[in-house]
This record gives C-alpha cells, sequence and structure tokens, in this order.
C-alpha cells in the first residue's frame, strides 16, 4: 500500500474571483489549496489549521495585503507569506518587509514558471518550519543576545552614524565604515551580526554587495537606510537580498530602535535555529551581483564562492 502523502496548504487572498482561479488551477496539483477574498477570514483560517504559504493581493477593500500578511504572522508566524500586486506601489513593498516579514514579492502579471518556483521553496522551508516549531514547544527559551554581538554601519553620513548609534545598545559594539572596502575588513574581523547599509555611496550602488553578503553571510540581518523612491529596487532587495527592514533617512530614532532590537533578536535566532535560514533564501539574481566594486570586495566574495 503507497505511503499516505499529505499536501500542503495554500490559502489565495484576493477579491477578484479570476485571479484566484487562474492561481488555484496553477497549484491545484500540489497544494491543497484554499481562497478567500477576506482578510479578516484569511488571517481566521491562519489561527484554526495549518496553512504553509498564503499569496495575498495588496490592493484590496477593508483589508490591504500587508495589513492581511502582519495579522498572519501574528497568528501563525511559520507560515511563508507571499505579496502580489500589480502596481507600483512603494509604501506596500516597504510594508511587505517592515510589517509583513514577506519572503518574496510578487508581481502581475506573473511568469508560472517562476512563482511556481517561489512557491514550491516557500512550502518546503513551512515545513521545516512547523517541524522545529514542534521540537522547540518542548526547549526552555531562548537566551538573550549575546552582548559581544556587532553592528556594522555601511554609510559616510554622520547623521546616520549618529542615529545608529542612539539606537545601539550599550553591550554591542559598533562599527563604521564609510566604504565598502571598510565593511568587508570589518566583516572579516568582527563578529557582526547586524548591518545598517545606505543603498548609495555617492553615485555607486551598494545593492549588488547587499544581495551577496546574504549568500555568504546568512546570519547577517540587514536594514536598509535609504531616501530611496526606486520601486524596481527595493523589490530587488526584498526577493534577491532578504532584507529585514528598510528605514527611510533620516528616520525617527524611537522608530530605528525599535527595529534594531528586532534585528538582534533575529540575529539570535538565526544562530541558536539554523533552519530558519531557509526562510530567507535568496531568489537568483537577473544582474551580475558583482560589477562596479573595488577589486578587494569583487575578491572577498569570489573567496567566498559568489560569482
Amino acid at each position: 500500500m503507497s505511503e499516505l502523502f499529505t499536501k500542503p496548504t495554500l490559502l489565495l487572498v484576493d477579491d477578484e474571483a479570476r485571479i484566484t482561479r487562474s492561481l488555484k488551477m496553477l497549484f491545484r496539483g500540489e497544494f491543497d489549496v484554499l481562497t478567500t477574498d477576506s482578510g479578516h477570514e484569511a488571517i481566521e483560517m491562519a489561527r484554526q489549521q495549518t496553512i504553509s504559504v498564503v499569496i495575498s493581493d495588496q490592493r484590496m477593500p477593508i483589508m490591504s495585503g500587508v495589513e492581511v500578511l502582519r495579522g498572519i504572522r501574528e497568528v501563525s508566524p511559520n507560515t511563508m507569506r507571499l505579496l502580489l500586486t500589480g502596481y507600483a506601489d512603494l509604501a506596500a513593498v516597504i510594508g511587505s518587509v517592515n510589517e509583513g516579514e514577506i519572503f518574496r514579492f510578487l508581481q502581475k502579471p506573473w511568469d508560472a514558471e517562476q512563482i511556481r518556483a517561489d512557491v514550491r521553496a516557500a512550502a518546503q522551508v513551512a515545513e521545516l518550519s512547523f517541524a522545529a516549531a514542534s521540537r522547540q514547544d518542548l526547549q526552555p527559551a531562548l537566551p538573550t543576545v549575546k552582548a559581544c554581538t556587532g553592528i556594522l554601519l555601511l554609510d559616510r553620513d554622520p547623521l546616520a552614524h549618529e542615529l545608529v548609534r542612539r539606537a545601539t545598545p550599550p553591550s554591542n559594539p559598533l562599527f563604521w565604515a564609510r566604504d565598502l572596502d571598510e565593511a568587508m575588513a570589518l566583516l572579516d574581523q568582527q563578529d557582526i551580526g547586524v548591518m545598517v547599509a545606505d543603498v548609495m555611496d555617492g553615485q555607486a550602488s551598494h545593492v549588488g554587495a547587499i544581495k551577496a553578503l546574504k549568500q555568504t553571510h546568512p546570519d547577517l540581518v540587514t536594514i536598509v537606510l535609504t531616501q530611496l523612491r526606486d520601486y524596481e529596487l527595493l523589490v530587488e532587495l526584498i526577493n534577491q537580498g532578504q532584507v529585514f527592514r528598510f528605514h527611510p533617512k533620516p528616520g525617527h530614532v524611537g522608530t530605528f530602535t525599535k527595529n534594531m532590537q528586532s534585528a538582534l533578536d533575529y540575529h539570535q535566532i538565526l544562530q541558536l535555529q539554523p533552519e530558519t535560514r531557509k526562510r530567507h533564501a535568496v531568489a537568483k539574481s537577473t544582474k551580475p551581483l558583482l560589477t562596479g566594486l573595488s577589486d578587494r570586495v569583487m575578491g572577498y566574495f569570489r573567496r567566498m564562492g559568489v560569482n
């Protein structure tokens, strides 16, 4: 007799029936697919049963997709969350990370093979996460964050340094790199758990380096400081860099302090529960990562296996 196989559950949240019909047809062979046009119902469904993956549209009446995913994160943190939108909505991009902590940001019209690959990857991670959570129910609570965990600022702006300095706990050392060469040297020499980085250094972009660092340093938690209004670039940083938070410059120190503590806490989880690193697996970059970097920085990444 063949072994019983239970399909993972995929929840589709969209107020447009044609969208849920199309996605359901795409996934019905591999997943137990549930659909709803109500954000409140989606959150309740995630509370009542094991949902492996949820895809929510962003623009819906009553609740936005970001609000739906935030609610699902609160009731079922191991459910993998993906946000779908057909609009260049900068607030949704930032909110999907800061509030929903999403795995992927999906855009309409979607590529069928790519969305299948993203959802399959999410389902595999969810299975590991739910299994690990069951084991950890029997274990004691995590210890407090190591005092020696370092924080690295990659930004030549003294105002950014003042912001990060004020948000850094007294027990955590703060290192300041004015450029990528300094940052790579510090990452080589120090125990860095959180990196705060501006996307741009004058005319030079740090985007490729931020994406590459998530591959070489899976425990590194990145907060991006930015004045950018570039929708496509921020989506890249979500899907291919798995940034933890976006924070506008100059930003509010109280909000940034909360983001910093959350990042330190999450770095600890990544260290003590290695399976959670898979929740931040990056999508393959469509652009070369190692362009416009100094020979020293490119050499560093090539030694670490990044092309």
